[in-house]
């Protein structure tokens, strides 16, 4: 891996609120969906962009459409723009909410960059550092007296744009898990783009609050009466939480950077399971395992990078890791359609349920790892669907206790479902490259097919080169 120096420069830091007076939510309290993700580390997302233009011309053409079409974007969805509230005694009765006061506004970040963009947008293993700089942190969070009480208020969401010259222009998003999951920023990332479009195609004489329509994105929907909490789930996370939330929620900071350890090298590539590997992965896990309760697409490769890890843990570690200590690999499924009542696909929030796989690290690097992996999951969706997706959400904190035991976990970030490549469209066409910047682990639709899915993975630079190797090599034996 090459070494790579990086110069970002800041052009301008400003705030781009909704537009006066069309503010329909103001305060929108946490449920217990909200509340889960409460000391999640604040996520980063990039997009980049082919932009033949000058920096001049961006600043002069393009930036005043971004900053129109963001604010029209936040009349929207207003929550981006204000702030979590929370007690600092988690031991009150003071409600966590979201809340928006006329001047909250999202921090955007300006900035050019003249570095080698191809390095940066590559497949190739690569500094996993680089991208933190096309990604804004949050603002500080101040501590202010709310009838009585001292409480937190923290900015959830922030936003930079970087423009290389003739070349592309990245659009860097940090949030806070708690504010929204995957499918909101989506549609928010939707309703920027599509609304950017059209202002970009309006005249300077055309009234742009009645030209700009909805058309490409879903109207969020903030409607939260009709979910249920049937194990008060609310009241046991904050219980259970407190201590972390007290401790995290008046700085809400960033997660760390990656490279902590300045011993290890850190980086991040990009894989590929094509349509025809996932094929083969779920052919092989049927053939061994006719019976299995459910097998999508999804889970047959979260089967196979579980394995993965865990032989390169094995073949790095030695000794180090006792093959007989549980590995925890998770992800999310979302529950809107699958509610009693059902949500609207629309809903603004969090409406995620977890589903975690815990097995040895001997039984998945066995010859029956790749099934074993699949069952669990299977097994886990399974219950989920047949009876509902809060079965068991009264034990859902106990299933991450493993994690917190130290136990090797990683989880899965993004969805296949959410298709940056094909849905996203600012007016510089498809998308050059979608990531996120931090993770471990993440997911999304292939951008050249929608059966293909690319996977972006960061790990120390001598554990990445085995890794690599035996994601290769799996798949080749597979399709022998």
């Amino acid at each position: 891996m090459e070494n790579q120096s990086l110069t970002v420069n800041v052009l301008e830091h400003c705030g781009v609120s909704p537009p006066a007076d069309t503010v329909k939510v103001t305060s929108l309290p946490l449920n217990f969906f909200d509340l889960m993700w409460l000391t999640f580390h604040p996520l980063g997302r990039v997009i980049f962009f082919d932009f033949p233009y000058s920096t001049s011309h961006f600043i002069e053409h393009t930036l005043p459409n971004l900053k129109t079409s963001l604010s029209l974007a936040l009349k929207h969805f207003t929550p981006l723009a204000g702030n979590l509230v929370a007690p600092c005694d988690t031991n009150s009765n003071t409600e966590f909410l979201f809340r928006y006061l006329d001047g909250d506004s999202v921090s955007v970040t300006v900035a050019e960059c003249t570095d080698d963009l191809d390095y940066l947008i590559g497949i190739h293993a690569r500094d996993a550092s680089m991208l933190n700089a096309f990604v804004p942190q949050l603002p500080s969070a101040t501590c202010v007296e709310i009838s009585g009480k001292k409480c937190s208020v923290a900015p959830v969401f922030a936003i930079q744009i970087t423009v290389f010259p003739r070349r592309a222009i990245c659009i860097g998003i940090r949030s806070a898990h708690a504010v929204a999951d995957g499918s909101s920023l989506f549609n928010f990332a939707r309703a920027w783009a599509s609304i950017n479009k059209q202002v970009g195609l309006l005249d300077a004489k055309d009234d742009i609050n009645e030209l700009v329509t909805s058309d490409g994105f879903q109207i969020p929907s903030f409607e939260r009466s009709s979910i249920k909490d049937p194990h008060d789930l609310s009241t046991l996370m904050v219980k259970v939480l407190g201590p972390r939330i007290t401790e995290q929620i008046e700085k809400l900071l960033p997660q760390e950077d990656i490279v902590q350890d300045s011993t290890k090298i850190m980086v991040k590539t990009t894989f590929f399971l094509t349509g025809g590997s996932i094929q083969d992965l779920k052919k092989t896990i049927l053939t061994k395992r006719p019976t299995i309760t459910y097998l999508s697409s999804f889970t047959a490769a979260c089967a196979y990078l579980w394995t993965c890890f865990a032989k390169t843990r094995a073949t790095i570690g030695g000794e180090v890791h006792n093959l007989d200590e549980c590995q925890n690999f998770g992800f999310t499924m979302d529950c809107r359609a699958r509610l009693d009542p059902p949500l609207p696909a629309s809903y603004f929030g969090n409406c995620l349920a977890p589903c975690l796989g815990v097995l040895t690290g001997r039984v998945l690097v066995g010859d029956e790892g790749l099934v074993a992996a699949a069952e669990v999951f299977g097994n886990n969706i399974s219950m989920k669907l047949k009876g509902g997706p809060l079965h068991g959400s009264d034990k859902w904190l106990d299933d991450f206790a493993g994690a917190m035991r130290g136990e090797w976990t990683i989880g899965i970030a993004g969805s296949p479902k959410l298709d940056y490549y094909n849905d996203i469209d600012f007016g510089w066409g498809k998308p050059l490259k979608f990531e996120f910047v931090e993770e471990p682990l993440s997911m999304s639709r292939c951008k050249d097919s929608n059966a293909d899915l690319e996977i972006g993975i960061v790990l120390p630079k001598n554990e990445m080169d085995v890794f690599s190797t035996i994601f290769a090599q799996g798949l080749q034996s597979f399709n022998t």
